[in-house]
Order: C-alpha cells, then sequence, then structure tokens
C-alpha cells in the first residue's frame, strides 16, 4: 500500500521551539529529581561492579579497545558502557558509584526529552508530554535507569536511531543527514551491546520504507553514507580489537545473542513473555489495553499516519526476545519509548472532547482505577509497616517518611480522583504531573530504603580485610574472583589458575582469595561467571589458613550464598584470625 506524502505531511504539527515549552522544563526537573537524588545511596548491584572493573582496567592500561577483568581479556561485551564510566571517573579521579551511575541517569534523561522533541514534530503538547513522562516513570526503567547497567545507555542510542531517523523523514531533512544520524546512533548502540541496535535500526526503517513504497529514501546516496558513518564508528574499536584478538570477535560481538536462542524452555517463554512485558511497563500498560477498541485504533490511523512507524517498529523488533527462550523483560527496553509513545496517543484521544462517550471513559476509569490503589497502597504499606513479620523488615520504612509518604498516597489518590469526574484543558496534565511525582518518591523513598536495609554492602568488610593484611601486600585470587569483591577492594587482584598441585602455585603467591558458592565442595567447585563459567577441583592442594569469609551476595541472606575466601599459604608461623566476617544478617 503506499501512502501519500501528502497525507503525512498534513499530519504534522506546525514547527515549534519545543525546548521553550513549560512541559519539556517540567520533564528536566522530574527526571532530575527522580534519577540524579540519591544516585549513591543503594549498594552496588548486579553488573555494575563488572564494568566498572573494565573501566578501572582501562585507565590503568591505557588500553580502551579491550575490555579486561584481572587483565584477563572479557569478550562478552563492546567496551562503551566502561567507556563512559571512565570518562566520568577521570574526572573525578577515581571510579566511583557517581561514575558508575551518573551515565545511566544521563541517558534517560536524555532520552526522555528526545521522547518529547520527536513526538511534538506530530503529536500535541499533551500527548508528547504524556509518551515522555509515561516512558521516564515505567516500572522497568525506574528500576534499572538510575543503575550502571548497560540497558539505559543502550535504549538512549537504540530507540534515537529511529527516533532522530523518523523525526528527518517526516521533517524531510537531507536524507544524507537523517540516515548519517540514524546510522551513527546504531553504531553507539552495537558499542554498547552488540549487533541489537543495528539489526533493529536497519529491520525496522527498512521495513517502514517497504510498506510506504518509499524507494527514493531506500535506495539513495544519503543511505549509503549513513552506512559508511556506522562502519567508520565502528570499525574504530572492531578492527584493532579483532587484528589483536580475532578469536575472541564472535563472542564479544554476538556471543550473547546467541546464547539467547534455544529451544529449552521456548514454550514457557512464549506464554509468559507478554504478561513479563506487560509487567515492566506498569503502572501505564493498561492504556494498552484501550488500543484493542477497534474504533479507537481506527481514528489513531487515520489522523495520524507517522503511527504506523512505531506499530512496524513494534511489529518488527518484538519477536527476536519472543522467540528467544532466554530474553529477559530488560532486553526489549529501547522499544519502550514506541510502547510510551502509543501510550501517550492513547491519553491524548480519550481527553479529547471530540472523543466518543466509551474512549473518554477508558481515561477515567483509568484514573479512577489508580486513585484506588494509591490509597489501598498506602494504608496496605503503613499496615505492614506496623506488623512483625520478617518479610517486611526490608520495606520498614523511618516514621517521618512513612507519614509523608502516605500523605502523598493520599494526595495523589484524591487529585487522579478529582481529575476523573470531569473534562478539563488542565486535568491531564496535571494528574499526570502528580503521578509521576508520587511514583518518583515512592521509588527514590521507599524502595531506595528498602535497597539499603536489604542489600549487602561489601565496603565495611573489605575494609576491615585490608586492614589486617600487611601492607602493600599483593593479593591473588585462583580463578577469576567476583567482581563484586574485586571492585570493592578498589587495589588491583593479580589471577592465576586454580593449582592442580602444590608445584603450580607461583612463588609470589602468600595472600590469596577465591569464590565458594553453595554446592561446592572438596571435589568440584564453580569458577567464574555466566558463559565462562569452568568447574575446577574443589580441595586447594596446600596447606593454608583461612583469614576471612565475606559474603558477596547482593543482598543479605539468612544462609550465606557467594562468599568470597581470603587465605594464606602456610609458610610463615600462624597469626591469629582476626574477625573481618560480617554480623549474620537479619
Amino acid at each position: 500500500m503506499i501512502y501519500d506524502s501528502s497525507e503525512l505531511s498534513a499530519s504534522l504539527q506546525p514547527a515549534a521551539r519545543w525546548w521553550r515549552e513549560w512541559e519539556a522544563a517540567v520533564l528536566g526537573i522530574l527526571v532530575v529529581a527522580i534519577y540524579f537524588a540519591r544516585l549513591t545511596t543503594a549498594p552496588i548491584c548486579g553488573e555494575e561492579s563488572r564494568w566498572a572493573d573494565g573501566a578501572r582496567e582501562m585507565i590503568a592500561s591505557g588500553d580502551w579497545i579491550v575490555p579486561r577483568q584481572q587483565g584477563v581479556i572479557f569478550p562478552e561485551r563492546p567496551p562503551l558502557t566502561s567507556w563512559a564510566m571512565a570518562q566520568v571517573g577521570l574526572a573525578r579521579h577515581r571510579v566511583d558509584t557517581v561514575a558508575i551511575r551518573l551515565p545511566s541517569a544521563c541517558a534517560i534523561l536524555c532520552l526522555t526529552l528526545l521522547i518529547y522533541a520527536y513526538a511534538r514534530v506530530w503529536i500535541s503538547r499533551l500527548g508528547s508530554f504524556s509518551s515522555a513522562a509515561i516512558f521516564a516513570t515505567l516500572g522497568q526503567v525506574l528500576g534499572i535507569g538510575r543503575f550502571g547497567e548497560s540497558e539505559a545507555v543502550f535504549a538512549l542510542f537504540t530507540a534515537g536511531a529511529l527516533l532522530v531517523w523518523h523525526w528527518g523523514y517526516l521533517r524531510q531533512w537531507s536524507r544524507t543527514l537523517a540516515w548519517s544520524l540514524g546510522y551513527s546512533l546504531a553504531a553507539l548502540g552495537a558499542l554498547t551491546k552488540g549487533p541489537q541496535a543495528p539489526v533493529y535500526f536497519m529491520a525496522v526503517c527498512g521495513a517502514y520504507l517497504l510498506l510506504r513504497r518509499d524507494w527514493r529514501w531506500l535506495f539513495c546516496r544519503g543511505h549509503l553514507a549513513g552506512i559508511v558513518c556506522f562502519a567508520a564508528i565502528v570499525g574504530a574499536w572492531l578492527v584493532p580489537f579483532a587484528v589483536s584478538n580475532w578469536e575472541a570477535t564472535d563472542d564479544i560481538w554476538a556471543g550473547l545473542a546467541q546464547d539467547r536462542f534455544t529451544t529449552q524452555g521456548l514454550l514457557k517463554h512464549l506464554a509468559t513473555y507478554p504478561v513479563e512485558t506487560f509487567g515492566c511497563l506498569l503502572p501505564w500498560s493498561p492504556l494498552l489495553l484501550a488500543l484493542v477498541r477497534p474504533s479507537l485504533c481506527k481514528s489513531l490511523l487515520a489522523g495520524r499516519p507517522p503511527v504506523r512507524f512505531l506499530l512496524v517498529s513494534l511489529a518488527v523488533t518484538y519477536p527476536t526476545v519472543w522467540l528467544a527462550a532466554e530474553a529477559r523483560g530488560r532486553y526489549y527496553m529501547p522499544l519502550y519509548p514506541s510502547l510510551a509513545i502509543l501510550m501517550g496517543l492513547v491519553v491524548e484521544h480519550c481527553t479529547e472532547a471530540a472523543a466518543d462517550r466509551i474512549d473518554r471513559s477508558i481515561w477515567r476509569h483509568y484514573l479512577r482505577g489508580l486513585s484506588i490503589a494509591s490509597l489501598v497502597g498506602g494504608v496496605g504499606f503503613v499496615a505492614a509497616h506496623m506488623t512483625s513479620l520478617p518479610q517486611f523488615a526490608d520495606a520498614r520504612q523511618e516514621w517521618p517518611f512513612l507519614g509523608v509518604w502516605f500523605v502523598a498516597a493520599a494526595v495523589t489518590a484524591g487529585v487522579l480522583l478529582w481529575a476523573s469526574l470531569a473534562h478539563s484543558s488542565s486535568r491531564p496534565q496535571i494528574a499526570i504531573v502528580v503521578l509521576v511525582g508520587f511514583m518518583g518518591l515512592t521509588y527514590t523513598g521507599v524502595i531506595i530504603n528498602s535497597r539499603v536495609k536489604g542489600g549487602n554492602d561489601l565496603a565495611p568488610a573489605v575494609a576491615q580485610l585490608k586492614e589486617h593484611l600487611p601492607q602493600h601486600e599483593q593479593l591473588f585470587s585462583l580463578g577469576s574472583v567476583y567482581h563484586r569483591f574485586s571492585y570493592q577492594y578498589e587495589s588491583p587482584i593479580r589471577r592465576v589458575p586454580w593449582p592442580a598441585s602444590a608445584a603450580d602455585v607461583p612463588g609470589d603467591v602468600t595472600y590469596f582469595c577465591f569464590d565458594r558458592r553453595p554446592g561446592d565442595n572438596d571435589l568440584m567447585r564453580t569458577s567464574g561467571d555466566g558463559r565462562y563459567a569452568t568447574t575446577t577441583a574443589g580441595k586447594l592442594p596446600f596447606e593454608w589458613d583461612e583469614i576471612a569469609e565475606i559474603p558477596c551476595d547482593p543482598v543479605n541472606r539468612k544462609e550465606h550464598g557467594r562468599t568470597i575466601v581470603v587465605g594464606r599459604i602456610r609458610r610463615f608461623p600462624i597469626l591469629a584470625r582476626p574477625d573481618v566476617n560480617r554480623p549474620a544478617p537479619r
């Protein structure tokens, strides 16, 4: 089917200086308040310390091409995440928690404003504001957007490639400019997590242009210029890496992506992944259910031809995670902006005076449902706080904050109910601002406080350990050591292979450490992580004294999970073992 270009142009909004609109300022303030406040409060968790270790090694070695862990190549993912941390670390003179998390917080801010700017090309101020605010407060974005994982930065570059290219297509920029910007952003996404970004970009844009039969944009010199930009950016890193580490090139570029596609558990994944996606998009995902109403979909498609680009992007990309049995909900985060814009369009349509009674009732019922949920949640949380059940121990808050949060929940419930009772041009914006503010308070307050109480901060135990080790004594690891420990230890930990005999131990090794996991025994233990995990003999072939065993799981457990054992080879008189173990968790 061919779509008339005049029809597409007629659907565009008049050119506006979006950065001067109050909605853009409010979005910036809300995102900064939510994502930058208490940025360093929660303990380091997940893969944050792994990429931070990589950043430290880059700074120390001066090698920005080959990612390493403990001096050994770690070909699991391209290095842009560690590059970003290292650059902030150089400015701060250390790769600390700010250096780890600031790139992700900045990425969420930039992507939120980009969504607003892109949407203003063809959507009203209300719809654009709703779209950007929805993205910034999706449950999963709140959950990982402030942490030093790769997802936030990857989403910025991958979604940015799609949105910027379509922005240029709608405004009829120079084809060279539009394709070059799109491919350049896709290249940065590729340097973050591999081929997913360029595959998404080329597949979505190609399918969209084929649907429109716009051969002039698909086959043009500008498209070739974009491909050249992509090759130059990716090649600047990939070529020198491949020259020096050819055997690891496939692993670092596509190894993880290949691992996700397996038939084991596929049927279960097909049934549960859409539900997982719906949960990741809460509390806004119920708005997507409105799209099952044929009249609403017809109205959006008829009045908004650019919406087809969003639908194409979802149709082309969702099978890549739905059919990958090992895919997780966060892997689809680069397409959350498209989903957020669709939800913003639902808000815009259902609050228009021209909308029919049923469509208007969708928004009102949604607000009333959230109003009830806010009030019930507030009462339930206070009740749980007052119980002595151990399940709620980590969730209990200090009374002054709990009182403030309960008042905020009650005010939010009242405002949402008020906004649902009658039509007013300002009520949707007020409802969204209040809801976003309450969600931000809930996450930066309740959730972060809970993570602090339940989290396992290694800093005190590691500091005590270093006090008891001889000054300037080199610590070795037998095999790879857990990255949470190596990050917190800060000083380089030299890695040597797990010894099969006493003769395999280098002569300069006195103090050493190794991972101990549940299930390890004298016959066999697990070494390494993920696709690089191996097994070794469990018993060391020499006499040694245990100095400390430090629990290293990200959260406190009644029974220790993964720990780091620190020991000393018996070459000197035995010293008293210092008490550097952490107290039993509550």
